[in-house]
């Protein structure tokens, strides 16, 4: 699995998976230039896992295709439902009731509950069939793979598109079944279209307003294609006729029922990659693994020259240099050449710091006291340093300056702030350090 490659949905619930069986213990990814979704990826590499994402894929497909042919069968059942087989005649408001008025309600609804979709937690009719049916094909083995779903926001949203899209599918079956029903109806039978009611006046003006509007799309390039409603309705004497309306409702079923499903169903397909592409991974247990992955350990040897860091003093008190360097040496393995301040209400001082910013190859510690944490103030100093640094090493070491100038480590409280602080941030990635007193040679 190349870090390089692009997240699916089978490797979303496989990660989520591997996740949920993680014990806690991480070595490190440092991948230079690659961000979160990339170290995860990696890190999901190594992870030996039975493939539940493939399996559970792999049942939405089945179970989306058994739907499909469902709706396919039914949509030509409705079709062929309409036909008075005494009359040998097609009724054609029962026909475009059946398989456009009423699946238009059922689009509308859904769209509606999905505009609502902070108060609706389901993904719609099709989709929790769809959901049922792959649950009954994997039988207990889903459940654990429902409830990732429903716990990890991320997940629980492509899932989402992928059943609105198998939803969609569906619905162009149903609109495809009712398509060759009709046409095998055309083709092989001899076949009228007709209507009737009791309100004929009121329905004829009704009929023609809809007819007026589901042709607009092709009237003028097939006038033809526009039936006669007024010499269709079936009167005493009628006995067939109407043919006008075959090619009417068979365009009408094309352009309004297939094309808007498949038209919804690119739309979900795209936000599904779009979302796939673009993973945060800001859940709780991203960011805990997240930290373990980054975690700077003794020993470690970071990709660029050791020599030439820049420690820039965000606010506070500025340390003893001399106290400092062992720690950065022994545990960040780098050796700051220069030392600067931002936040200081100096503008000289700060000039030089953005000047040092450029000369800096083994990369940038900020170092910022625990008990002072200021949001903006780091988020503008996060920024400043995150436009600069390209692919450099960027740090962030936390601890508490005391009276002598020396460093001492934060309190639980301060690194629990720090660590919802780094959680929050997605625009710059940096490496959280907190100061120890002891270090080992």
């Amino acid at each position: 699995m190349p870090p390089a490659a692009k997240w699916t949905l089978a490797d979303l619930i496989d990660f989520e998976a591997a996740l949920a069986a993680w014990d806690g213990r991480a070595d490190a990814q440092r991948s230079r230039g690659a961000g979160r979704p990339a170290v995860l990826r990696e890190w999901l590499a190594q992870q030996a896992i039975g493939g539940p994402g493939t399996s559970w894929v792999g049942a939405l497909r089945i179970s989306g295709a058994l739907l499909a042919l469902l709706m396919a069968c039914l949509g030509a059942g409705a079709a062929w439902g309409t036909l008075n087989r005494e009359l040998e005649g097609i009724h054609v408001i029962w026909f475009l009731a059946v398989t456009l008025v009423i699946p238009w309600i059922f689009l509308l609804a859904g769209l509606l509950g999905w505009a609502l979709r902070g108060k609706f937690r389901r993904s719609g009719l099709g989709g929790w069939l769809i959901e049922r049916c792959a649950r009954r094909i994997l039988s207990g083995r889903a459940e654990g793979v429902v409830e990732m779903v429903r716990q990890s926001g991320e997940l629980a949203r492509v899932v989402g598109w992928r059943l609105a899209r198998l939803t969609q599918w569906t619905a162009v079956a149903f609109h495809g079944g009712a398509l060759l029903g009709l046409a095998a109806m055309v083709m092989f039978k001899r076949v009228g279209f007709f209507w009737e009611t009791t309100t004929q006046a009121a329905t004829q003006s009704l009929l023609e307003s809809m007819v007026r509007v589901l042709s607009s799309p092709w009237v003028a390039l097939l006038p033809g294609a526009v039936p006669d409603v007024a010499a269709s309705r079936r009167g005493p004497g009628w006995d067939g006729g109407g043919e006008s309306w075959w090619p009417f409702l068979l365009l009408a079923l094309l352009v309004w029922g297939v094309l808007p499903r498949l038209a919804l169903g690119m739309v979900a397909l795209g936000r599904e990659r779009s979302l796939l592409g673009n993973l945060a991974f800001q859940a709780p247990g991203h960011r805990r693994l997240w930290r373990k992955l980054t975690e700077v350990r003794r020993g470690e040897e970071p990709q660029g020259p050791v020599d030439g860091a820049l420690l820039i003093v965000v606010g506070g008190a500025e340390p003893d240099p001399d106290a400092l360097r062992p720690f950065l040496l022994n545990r960040l393995r780098v050796n700051p050449t220069a030392w600067e301040s931002l936040g200081v209400l100096d503008a000289g001082r700060e000039e030089a710091a953005r000047a040092a910013l450029d000369k800096a190859p083994a990369g940038i510690v900020l170092l910022a006291e625990g008990w002072a944490l200021s949001p903006r103030q780091m988020d503008r100093a996060l920024a400043e340093v995150a436009a600069r640094a390209g692919e450099r090493r960027i740090v962030v070491l936390v601890g508490d300056a005391a009276s002598d100038g020396r460093l001492r480590p934060p309190g639980e409280a301060e690194r629990a702030e720090w660590e919802r602080y780094a959680d929050t941030r997605r625009d710059a990635e940096f490496e959280l350090v907190f100061f120890e007193e002891r270090e080992e040679p």
